[in-house]
């Protein structure tokens, strides 16, 4: 298991020469979060600089660049094993760059290896703030890729970590199954190459 800063979004890119150091992670979770911006909002709100417009505009971006450039850079058709959880990052970042993705599919399918969206259902696993839409998320990605995550004492994170369920309003008890316990299980068995 590897934990890494979105800083990884450039590694994406072939001409980095990284493909060796990827292929052999490949079958293990790939874990990206975002928790750069985290700490400089923290640090502004202790500085009593912290500015409700820039958490409105920049608050996802990091964790969507990230998984933007690793679809965009055609990481996922390198090596088909890799798997991504994005952690302590939220959802809401998703719902906005499906329909980009579609859209540019749409415009240009000769530039994608694949539908993109295809690629994020595929390959990408989100562990959603607690007061995230999480049946919107689970509608977009399946429950399959849905993620329970609890990081109390964070804000993103809730003080009895099953109680996470009762974010699960409209969903079957395998979905429930699914992402309080399955969905995390299955990403620390490493996929064969």
């Amino acid at each position: 298991m590897l934990v890494v800063s979105a800083g990884i979004a450039f590694y994406a890119q072939r001409s980095l020469g990284v493909d060796p150091v990827v292929a052999r992670l490949a079958p293990w979770v790939f874990l990206a979060f975002a928790l750069g911006f985290a700490v400089y909002r923290l640090a502004l709100v202790a500085a009593g600089r912290y500015s409700p417009f820039k958490a409105l505009t920049t608050g996802h971006r990091p964790i969507y660049d990230t998984i933007a450039a690793l679809i965009a850079h055609g990481l996922f058709g390198r090596f088909p094993n890799l798997r991504v959880a994005t952690i302590e990052s939220g959802s809401d970042w998703v719902g906005e760059l499906v329909p980009k993705m579609t859209k540019s599919f749409k415009q240009m399918p000769g530039a994608w290896g694949e539908d993109p969206v295809e690629t994020l259902r595929r390959h990408v696993w989100v562990s959603p703030y607690y007061e995230d839409d999480i049946r919107e998320l689970a509608d977009i990605l399946g429950s399959d890729h849905v993620l329970m995550g609890s990081d109390w004492p964070h804000a993103e994170g809730i003080a009895e970590p099953a109680a996470f369920v009762s974010d699960l309003g409209g969903f079957s008890d395998d979905e429930v199954r699914k992402v309080m316990r399955e969905n995390g299980l299955a990403l620390s068995i490493p996929r064969p190459a």
